[in-house]
């Protein structure tokens, strides 16, 4: 049964949904959608290299709809603050002259008010919200853009005109760390390895500087490495045996051994031993290397024969590692001078007191000026194209060869009662004709103090008479 009828011109007075409200749903909606959106959009760019078009409207989508919440949150904003001045003056066209006596409160207000300067305040402020929380929904997108996808990114295509890019890209890479998925850029250095050529050779080197992964997540390093061993690129193979060292992998000691024995029987004066295999071999530490390592200790040029000192005394944990100071001790009197100087050194870290004999025979097989000379040091660097970024300093500190041979009979001690009765009395003699004031007398001197005393030499004390000669 229908109620009475309204007159004539009269009809129902529709409820109004406030702005507000309307502005409210379509906030919720706006950043809802938004989050999805960048969401999906993100995580296919995080896989790329993809095609530039996909990445391209991917980036498109994900700012779009970043970019439709802002301008709604922004007008939400403007409604609960100021009444919705910038929807009532800019968009339904609402100012103190076109106001009529008809409309409420709220719209007369809204009209008498500056929107255009409150609402770019608050489309700035909507936008910092919205980026940080879309950046926060997607695990710091914004930043693993920025220090990563722009990167793997980099890594797409195979013309030769973008090829300084992509190893430019995998160099960047080599020193980045994904710190959500830590096997991340692994995996993405191993697609460069698998397709080949210059980018592979990079890919080889920038794996072997994963150091820091745990034993566990290098498994699939491992693998892609000494699968690009067996491949038929030479550069490939070299670089991936330095990186399965690097990485102290020792399967790889046999190859790395077999690699130094054809690089020592092929070189020249003018193509040398590659220098970081002698380097890779002291990283590696295995027992298989050091008959390679000898050889180049006896027959390398003097660079490497060097390095090889150095590389020798890394195996000094090693079961049978002792072996090697013998091999130092040996070559030791007859070795060029920079060659003495490193074995020098070497014999510091492998610390067998018995080398004081040899240490003791050096010093007086060297000339005056010799044992003046600073002992250089060697710089390496493992990069493929020998560029800086990833190199190494060997043999510091910079020492005379006199010093440092005091400093190494120091570190090796004098404990054994026969050794001991040889070597104060040469310390004694090497005190006594040494310059009143001198390192080189303070330390002798030091050091047949330490020997006597059987104690630290690190600890000062004063010194006892010498040669009787009250010194």
């Amino acid at each position: 049964m229908s109620g009475p009828a309204l007159p004539k011109g009269y009809a129902p007075r529709r409820r109004r949904v406030a702005p507000a409200l309307k502005l409210w749903v379509a906030l919720v909606i706006a950043n809802l959608a938004g989050i999805l959106t960048s969401v999906w959009a993100a995580g296919r760019i995080r896989m790329v290299p993809a095609e530039q078009s996909t990445e391209t409207w991917l980036f498109v989508a994900y700012y779009a709809a970043m970019g439709i919440a802002v301008i709604v949150d922004a007008l939400w904003l403007d409604e609960v603050l100021f009444k919705g001045s910038f929807r009532l003056t800019h968009l339904q066209g609402k100012t103190a002259e076109t106001v009529r006596p008809s409309d409420d409160v709220n719209t007369v207000a809204a009209s008498l008010q500056r929107s255009s300067l409150s609402f770019p305040v608050l489309l700035v402020a909507s936008g910092l919200a919205t980026y940080f929380l879309f950046n926060v929904v997607n695990g710091g997108f914004n930043f693993y853009w920025r220090t990563l996808g722009i990167h793997i990114a980099n890594l797409r295509g195979d013309d030769v005109e973008g090829q300084p890019r992509r190893l430019q890209a995998i160099a960047e890479l080599s020193i980045r760390r994904a710190p959500n998925d830590r096997t991340l850029i692994p995996r993405v250095l191993i697609r460069q390895l698998d397709r080949g050529g210059e980018e592979a050779v990079w890919a080889a080197w920038a794996l072997g500087r994963f150091r820091d992964l745990p034993g566990r997540q290098r498994g699939g390093i491992y693998e892609a490495l000494m699968a690009a061993t067996r491949g038929p690129d030479p550069r490939i193979k070299r670089e991936a045996i330095i990186a399965l060292a690097r990485l102290q992998y020792r399967p790889s000691a046999k190859l790395l051994a077999a690699e130094i024995d054809a690089a020592l029987a092929a070189a020249t004066p003018e193509a040398p031993i590659d220098p970081r295999l002698l380097y890779a071999a002291g990283w590696v530490q295995s027992m298989d290397a050091v008959p390679s390592l000898e050889a180049v200790l006896a027959r390398g040029d003097v660079e490497s024969q060097r390095l090889a000192a150095w590389a020798l005394a890394q195996h000094r944990d090693e079961k049978g590692g002792r072996a090697v100071v013998k091999i130092l001790e040996d070559r030791l009197p007859a070795a060029p001078f920079a060659v003495r100087c490193a074995i020098v050194h070497a014999l510091s870290i492998t610390s067998d007191e018995a080398s004081n004999r040899a240490l003791m025979h050096a010093h007086d097989l060297a000339t005056k000026e010799e044992r003046e000379q600073d002992c250089p040091l060697i710089d390496i660097t493992l990069r493929p194209d020998g560029a800086g970024g990833d190199e190494d300093r060997l043999l510091e500190p910079v020492d005379t060869y006199e010093m440092k041979l005091l400093h190494t009979m120091g570190a090796v001690r004098a404990s054994d009662k026969e050794l001991r009765a040889e070597v104060e009395p040469w310390l004694e003699r090497v005190v006594g004709e040494s310059e009143e004031g001198s390192l080189k007398k303070s330390r002798a001197a030091s050091l047949l103090d330490g020997v006597r005393g059987g104690r630290d030499d690190t600890i000062v004390k004063p010194l006892p008479p010498v040669g009787g000669s009250g010194e």
